[in-house]
């Protein structure tokens, strides 16, 4: 039974409550230190299958650099004899049209071909007014047969006098193809077809880009940008890609940010400060190809 009496403690006691305390805090020491070991191993996980993913990258970047010095020799010929034959005025209208037809299909490869080299490439970060329009539709030509099959379309809502802003072409290429990618992801994960939506403008002091999908939505738009987020299944995605946007978004100065639309999907939107005067002018718009002769190239 119970005594209520009060009475002091003996050293027994004293040395029993000593030892008792002494395991509980041993035990809660070991369970933080299986705690730790655990996330730390996990932390090791993801980022071993990180260097995996970035090794297969830089196996792909020598292989798309590959195929392409193959693709622009043959292309060259075929454009410069194409212009030949267009000009020669020995061809009736029939096969003029036809020539033509081939010189623009050929230009459109070698523009897909500069493109796959250009993001294959490794480029310091560099801050030139950009055409961002450009960018984009630069980036969707990537995608377009990959689109095109997924039975994905495109809307594009491009404001035709949006101003230059200073920023990385080929990061914010980076960033495009990655929310690209992941709008044609959750797509097919609702249904084999759907519908993507790429809008461009100015609000205030700030040139905006959004992309906005068919598909189910984001489930968590308050962690979509941390690191090893993802919802994808093992060995679709690593959980990198949106934070590694979000730093480059950061740096240029913007805001990128995500939302459900209803009875849309999820909308990206990033936000750049617009060109400011003074800024040295890039000479091209678009992402600048390799020039005539550098790498191997006719």
């Amino acid at each position: 039974m119970a005594c209520r009496a009060v009475r002091d403690f003996t050293p027994a006691d004293i040395s029993l409550l000593i030892a008792v305390g002494s395991q509980v805090a041993s035990a809660v020491e070991r369970s933080v230190l299986y705690d730790e070991t655990r996330q730390a191993y996990e932390n090791l996980r993801r980022t071993q299958e990180q260097l995996l993913h970035s090794e297969k990258l830089a196996a792909v970047g020598q292989l798309i650099s590959g195929v392409a010095h193959e693709l622009n020799n043959p292309l060259t010929a075929i454009l410069g004899y194409s212009q030949l034959l267009t000009s020669s005025g020995q061809v009736g209208p029939l096969a003029l049209g036809y020539s033509e037809k081939l010189y623009k299909q050929a230009q459109r490869t070698h523009r897909i071909v500069q493109n796959l080299l250009s993001f294959a490439r490794q480029h310091k970060p560099e801050r030139v007014p950009v055409r961002v329009n450009a960018i984009l539709q630069d980036t969707l030509a990537l995608r377009d047969y990959d689109l095109r099959m997924s039975q994905i379309r495109v809307h594009l809502d491009l404001a035709p006098d949006l101003p230059e802003a200073p920023a990385d072409p080929h990061q914010l290429q980076q960033v495009f193809l990655n929310l690209i990618n992941n709008a044609v992801d959750a797509i097919l994960e609702k249904g084999a077809e759907g519908d993507l939506w790429v809008r461009t403008g100015v609000e205030g002091r700030q040139l905006f880009i959004e992309f906005t999908d068919s598909g189910p939505g984001v489930k968590d738009s308050s962690r979509v940008f941390d690191p090893f987020y993802t919802t994808k299944p093992v060995g679709k995605g690593t959980g990198l890609g949106l934070s590694i946007c979000y730093g480059i978004i950061t740096e240029h100065g913007g805001t990128v940010r995500v939302k459900n639309k209803p009875p849309r999907g999820a909308s990206f939107r990033i936000e750049l400060p617009l060109h400011r005067t003074g800024a040295k002018r890039p000479l091209s718009g678009r992402i600048s190809p390799p020039p005539p002769g550098a790498d191997g190239f006719l």
